[in-house]
């Protein structure tokens, strides 16, 4: 019998992999052309200080130099690195960094999870930092310090913590200002976001429901990213109060709630459908299902610890408050 862990661990790494087209709405249209996050231009990395701080394993991290050839092991790394202007340090990355363009030119280090990353092909690389996404990396992470690599995790929880991370790989990487206006610009389209929704008063918010991963079927509560995003949107996760991040639950649960909405990410692939989630035993009375309440966001975006998250959040909202978003 699989241990959770172990099946979260796969399932990120397939979340992590999803690649469809923004959010695609079997209802009334989301739209698909959305202000991407700005990526500053690329300037040389300055001296660094002596920068002390606690990783995501509750490694204390110390560095001395600002890193010139820099390795991330998450697309999230990736893209937090081009977005403080990083992106000319960057000499390496995984499969699943496609965002931005250009990172496609760099060599990939393999995959996401520990198993499928090459240790070889990132100490080829001569790397003076490695930056991993995941505690399930901590092999990789404990093994180049081994060799005498700086290594560290960054794995943000939630909106707050992203800005963080943008702050100190901005600090880290000599690029404080470009950090700050990027974490300055995440603020600002959250902050409209919660503005416009602030006047739907709570008994009317649409209650939703997060399909996370179809067999087991699972969801995630109100403490992770997405049901941060589905609060800030407007919304209400039915299942916000599990004790558990990402639930395990059952269709005798959805139905029982009968959640207005369903939203899942693209990574599903063909078993996350409007017409395979209606024709699911037991679902076709579900008011979601009833009434083509149904949405498939991007995985690319809504799966990554990224500034590019405000990106699903501006989505969630078109898809509960669509007479608010025109």
């Amino acid at each position: 019998m699989f241990r959770k862990p172990l099946i979260l661990t796969l399932l990120l790494a397939l979340l992590i992999a999803g690649c469809a087209s923004t959010a695609t709405p079997t209802s009334a249209p989301v739209a698909t052309e959305v202000p991407a996050i700005s990526s500053p231009q690329e300037t040389e990395a300055p001296t660094a200080e002596e920068i002390k701080f606690t990783d995501a394993l509750g490694n204390e991290v110390v560095l001395t130099e600002t890193p010139q050839r820099i390795v991330s092991l998450a697309p999230s790394i990736t893209e937090i690195l081009f977005a403080v202007g990083a992106g000319g340090q960057v000499v390496g990355r995984t499969d699943y960094c496609d965002y931005p363009e250009e990172v496609k030119d760099l060599p990939s280090i393999g995959g996401f999870s520990a198993e499928s990353i090459s240790l070889e092909t990132i100490i080829s690389l001569e790397p003076d930092l490695v930056i991993g996404g995941s505690v399930y990396q901590a092999e990789v992470i404990k093994a180049l310090q081994e060799a005498g690599i700086k290594a560290f995790v960054s794995q943000p929880a939630n909106l707050a913590e992203i800005k963080d991370s943008l702050g100190l790989i901005g600090k880290i990487t000599g690029h404080e200002d470009e950090a700050k206006a990027a974490a300055d610009e995440m603020q600002a389209r959250i902050d409209a976001v919660t503005k416009t929704v602030s006047t739907v008063p709570a008994d009317q918010r649409p209650t939703v429901f997060y399909e996370v991963w179809h067999e087991p079927l699972m969801s995630a509560n109100g403490r992770t990213v997405v049901g941060e995003l589905i609060d800030l949107a407007g919304g209400v996760n039915i299942f916000a109060d599990l004790p558990d991040e990402y639930p395990t639950v059952s269709v005798e649960q959805i139905v029982e709630v009968d959640p207005q909405f369903i939203i899942g990410p693209s990574s599903h692939g063909d078993q996350m459908t409007a017409e395979v989630i209606g024709s699911r035993e037991g679902w076709g009375n579900l008011s979601a299902v009833k009434n083509e309440a149904i949405y498939i966001v991007d995985a690319n975006i809504v799966s990554h610890s990224s500034p590019r998250i405000v990106i699903a959040l501006e989505d969630f909202a078109k898809i509960l408050h669509p007479d608010l978003f025109k």
